[in-house]
């Protein structure tokens, strides 16, 4: 009758907010939030390249470090084998899911990071951008034994994809859907990338804004529905300053 109390789910609001301050208080002096960039789909992010197949993936890996600040940090990309295309509904009807995941984390045997992709986010490159960085994200955590331990520790991965100014592409990949056809048939795709909602997602990059300072002009480059939540985000974080004001 009155609407809700809380922008999200009342524990998922704490929940948020405390990993917030986890995360300042784990990685502040290496990646303070003032000098953290706003990631766009940009030339001054990602630089023109020719290279293609593995190699372009290795380019924008590299961007991605740069721009996380973890250049100097070692680490393996591998593809991984194709994953397949569709799955046929009837005669001329397909449905596609990639199912298989977009990217993992592992340590090898010799203690060596090692993240893969799936090589077909290659000719989506927001997406290969919002997978890598969800990878990356979990090898900066790698170190943070509690936070490897905890069962919210996914959650958490992208929260500090968050953290790290790539939210723009972690939003933007929660949920996508595309219709294709021609004479011969029509299908329809659809895949997640990550695993914060996107209205969690739209709580993260408000509460990112704000504790930065500004938000660096992400709006033009959400999805017009996380922009639009996230704008209602800021409304109801604005209206309640105290919500935050343990994180400043």
């Amino acid at each position: 009758m009155f609407g809700r109390g809380t922008f999200l789910d009342r524990e998922i609001e704490k929940w948020h907010l405390e990993v917030w301050g986890v995360l300042k208080d784990r990685f502040a002096s290496e990646i303070p939030l003032a000098d953290t960039p706003v990631v766009l789909p940009t030339r001054d992010f990602f630089p023109v390249s020719d290279a293609v197949g593995h190699e372009r993936a290795l380019h924008v890996f590299a961007c991605i470090k740069r721009a996380m600040q973890m250049e100097d940090w070692d680490c393996d990309l591998v593809a991984q084998p194709p994953r397949p295309t569709g799955v046929r509904v009837a005669e001329f009807v397909t449905i596609e899911g990639a199912q298989d995941p977009g990217g993992t984390f592992r340590i090898d045997d010799t203690g060596r990071p090692v993240i893969t992709y799936a090589p077909d986010l290659i000719e989506r490159p927001a997406e290969l951008v919002a997978v890598l960085a969800h990878e990356l994200a979990h090898l900066l955590l790698s170190s943070e034994d509690d936070l490897v331990d905890d069962p919210t520790h996914e959650l958490m991965t992208d929260m500090t994809v968050a953290y790290t100014g790539f939210g723009v592409f972690g939003a933007n990949a929660a949920f996508s859907f595309r219709q294709h056809g021609d004479a011969f048939g029509q299908g329809w795709s659809s895949q997640t990338s990550g695993y914060l909602s996107p209205r969690s997602w739209a709580f993260a990059l408000a509460v990112f804004g704000l504790l930065r300072g500004d938000d660096g002009g992400m709006g033009s480059h959400l999805k017009p529905e996380i922009e639009g939540l996230r704008q209602k985000a800021l409304a109801y974080l604005r209206k309640r300053p105290q919500l935050i004001e343990s994180l400043l």
